[in-house]
């Protein structure tokens, strides 16, 4: 089915594809490309706003471990790319359930470090500092770097505790929340249209046996398109999801298959209206057709009806006989009669 290709924003197409399946089929008459380019506007957009409320999340972290590192933190010394603390530290925040473990000695068992990390692993995250390097652990990963290139990268020279109070104050909280926007987006971003290729390309094919079930044939660029609005839904409350989890951790189980759900739902609905709209229109294209045959038998009724009294004029001129002159040419009379 094609219908007249419009112009239709960015939201409008959201609104659309959530809210009206009855009009999903205008999208059918688009380029498949102007499809594609609304899915990854949509991964882009959704992704900016996870990047932000993780940033904002980030910043406020900041601000808690800049206060730390000012009012409650140890003095210490960093001398020869070594790092040295009076004492051993283990800290917890429980706002952001983080994790905070300083042992500068010269010899750190392996036991003690597996015993940090596993407490690290079973909260948010959290960072063990050791006399030539640092590990951040966060999730299910785990990060190493020495605190000589740390400082050559933000360009900082450190040698004590007060100068490194003056440097954070110098630095300030835009440049590490920047950064980690940016780091986070451009990961986030990746993640989101990989994952949502492989969903799109699942959601297709199960429209694709639907709508033959359905009594219904599409090519492959147009179910495409449509599996692109049908995840729609899906995408906005996958944003939303990880929104809410950043700042409350709150975890919804099978939200994946519960996300496919969705789409599925939708698919199935957008070819059943689809064929419905196509059913109408054959009905109404039939009724033109009666239409048309009945006005046309009506014109050849009329036609005749003119042409009747014409035959019978006709008729009736043939049927009447020549009246005979009162004066024959032929025998015109020559004066012998007198």
């Amino acid at each position: 089915m094609r219908v007249k290709e419009e112009k239709i924003g960015f939201f409008r197409r959201i609104k659309i594809a959530i809210f009206k399946l009855e009009e999903y089929g205008m999208f059918l008459g688009e380029r498949c490309s102007k499809a594609f380019k609304f899915f990854f506007l949509l991964i882009l957009f959704t992704t900016v706003l996870v990047s932000l409320a993780s940033s904002y999340d980030f910043y406020k972290m900041v601000n808690t471990a800049y206060r730390y590192i000012e009012n409650e933190m140890p003095e210490f010394t960093y001398q020869e790319n070594q790092l040295r603390f009076s004492e051993k530290i283990e800290a917890y925040d429980r706002d952001y359930k983080f994790r905070l473990f300083i042992n500068t000695e010269e010899n750190v068992s392996n036991e003690y470090l597996v015993d940090c990390e596993n407490k690290i692993f079973d909260e948010d995250g959290g960072i063990i500092l050791l006399k030539d390097k640092f590990i951040y652990a966060y999730g299910d990963s785990k990060t190493e770097e020495s605190y000589s290139k740390m400082l050559e990268q933000f360009g900082l020279t450190v040698t004590n505790k007060e100068e490194l109070v003056k440097a954070i104050k110098e630095l300030g909280t835009a440049t590490p929340v920047s950064a980690y926007f940016i780091t986070n987006f451009s990961i986030l971003a990746m993640s989101n249209i990989i994952t949502n290729l492989s969903y799109l390309c699942i959601v297709a094919i199960f429209g694709y046996i639907a709508a033959r079930f359905c009594g219904v044939r599409f090519k492959i660029a147009p179910m495409f398109a449509l599996s692109i609005y049908a995840l729609t839904l899906p995408i906005i409350l996958a944003c939303i999801y990880n929104i809410v989890f950043v700042f409350t951790g709150f975890i919804i189980k099978y939200f994946n298959v519960m996300y496919l759900l969705i789409a599925y739902v939708y698919i199935i609905a957008a070819i059943l209206m689809i064929k419905y709209d196509l059913i109408k229109q054959n009905q109404e294209l039939q009724k033109i057709i009666e239409v048309q045959k009945q006005v046309k038998k009506e014109i050849e009724e009329e036609n005749k009806r003119d042409e009747k009294p014409e035959k019978k004029e006709e008729k009736k001129k043939k049927e009447e006989p020549e009246e005979e002159p009162v004066i024959n040419e032929e025998n015109e009379p020559d004066g012998s009669e007198i």
